[in-house]
C-alpha cells in the first residue's frame, strides 16, 4: 500500500512539472499566438526654429553715399516637413538607425550697419537738417532640403546624437537693402536725394536696392550635427532635438555669402 501511495504520488509529482513547463514555455513561445515584432520604421511630421547667422561682404547702394560693407547678420526663421526613420540591427535592441527628411527650411538674415550724418528736410520747418542714419539689409532665403542623418543612441538610453548632410534647392533668395533716417524724428528725406529710389516710412526710409541676389547658388549642401531625446508614447515616439546646421557652399561668392543656422524643433515618429 505504501508503494502504491509512494508510486502515485511520483506519477502526480512528475505530471505537475511537466503541465508547468508546458505553461511556461507557451506563455514564452505560443506558436499559435506568435509574438509581435518590434517596429522597424517609423513616419512622421517635423516641425522647428532656426535662428540664423549670416556671414558675407557686400556693400548697400545708395547713389554718392560712403555705403558700409554688411558683414554679420542674424533673423529668426523656421522649418517644417516629414521624416523616414529606419531602425538599424535587431529592432527591439537596436540603438542605432538612418533618418531622412524633406523639409522646407527658411534661413533670413537681417542687417543693420550704422551711417553717417546726411542731410534731410525738417517736415515742420521745411529747413535742412543733419540727420543720422543707418543702412539695413534684408534677406528672405529658403530651401527645399533633404536630409541623411546617422542617430546613435548613446549608454544605453533614449539621448542620443546625430549626423549627416543637407542637401537643398534653394526657392528664394530675395535681398532688400534701405537706409533709414534714425533722428531727429521730425525730418524726411528729401526726394531729391534719390530720384529713382522707392521711399516708405513717411519719407523716413529709402530703398536703395530691391533684386534677387546676383549670381547666388541653386544648391546649398550644408553638414548637420546634433543632439535629440526620444520620448515613447505607445507607438509614437516623440523626439525634441537642437542641431547646428552649417553651410559647406557660400549662398554667392560675389558677396561672399554663407548661411549658417542654430536649430531646435520635434520629430512626431508613428511606428508602421
Amino acid at each position: 500500500m505504501r508503494r502504491v501511495a509512494t508510486a502515485v504520488v511520483a506519477v502526480f509529482l512528475a505530471a505537475t512539472g511537466s503541465m508547468v513547463a508546458q505553461q511556461e514555455l507557451g506563455a514564452r513561445s505560443n506558436p499559435l499566438v506568435p509574438e509581435k515584432s518590434a517596429p522597424r520604421i517609423y513616419v512622421g511630421p517635423v516641425v522647428g526654429y532656426n535662428r540664423t547667422l549670416h556671414s558675407s561682404g557686400f556693400q548697400s547702394v545708395a547713389g554718392d553715399v560712403l555705403c558700409p560693407t554688411f558683414e554679420q547678420g542674424t533673423a529668426n526663421g523656421y522649418y517644417f516637413g516629414g521624416s523616414f526613420e529606419y531602425l538599424l540591427g535587431k529592432p527591439r535592441d537596436s540603438k542605432s538607425s538612418i533618418i531622412a527628411r524633406l523639409l522646407y527650411n527658411y534661413l533670413p538674415g537681417g542687417y543693420t550697419e550704422e551711417g553717417d550724418q546726411l542731410p534731410s528736410r525738417d517736415t515742420t520747418t521745411g529747413e535742412v537738417v543733419y540727420s543720422t542714419v543707418n543702412h539695413t539689409a534684408d534677406i528672405k532665403y529658403s530651401v527645399l532640403d533633404l536630409e541623411i542623418m546617422y542617430k546613435l543612441n548613446l549608454f544605453n538610453s533614449n539621448f542620443g546624437i546625430t549626423v549627416g548632410p543637407t542637401i537643398g534647392y534653394v526657392l528664394s533668395a530675395e535681398r532688400v537693402q534701405a537706409m533709414n533716417l534714425v533722428e531727429p524724428l521730425n525730418a524726411q528725406f528729401d526726394p531729391s536725394f534719390c530720384p529713382e529710389c522707392e521711399y516708405q516710412n513717411d519719407g523716413r526710409t529709402v530703398i536703395t536696392a530691391r533684386d534677387d541676389i546676383p549670381g547666388h547658388s541653386a544648391i546649398r549642401i550644408a553638414i548637420k550635427a546634433g543632439l535629440q531625446y526620444e520620448i515613447p508614447v505607445g507607438k509614437v515616439l516623440l523626439v525634441p532635438s537642437m542641431y547646428y546646421n552649417f553651410g559647406v557652399t557660400k549662398v554667392s561668392e560675389a558677396d561672399n555669402l554663407r548661411i549658417n543656422a542654430f536649430q531646435a524643433g520635434i520629430d512626431i515618429r508613428f511606428a508602421i
